[in-house]
């Protein structure tokens, strides 16, 4: 590809493209549409910032201990009388 692509082309192939998965003649390319195009830079900004949300949306979340007198009560019902 020595012309630039169509927005079309962006979007096409943008996961490839934020992957670094494109040959290095397609990425300059496609790195010189960003610049003359608002709205597909617009859009790159909006599917990285959903991928990271949704990768925060399924992190583990770090759980603090339980506190001791919540583990003692527990543990006390558990036991028979």
């Amino acid at each position: 590809m020595t012309d630039l692509p169509t927005c079309r082309e962006v979007l096409e192939f943008l996961g490839d493209y934020d992957a670094g998965e494109l040959d290095p003649m397609r990425t300059s390319a496609f790195e010189r549409h960003l610049e003359l195009c608002a709205s597909c830079r617009n859009y790159l900004h909006s599917y990285r910032l959903t991928i990271e949300l949704e990768k925060d949306a399924f992190a583990e979340p770090e759980l603090a201990d339980p506190p001791e007198e919540l583990v003692a009560a527990i543990l006390a019902i558990r036991r028979p009388a």
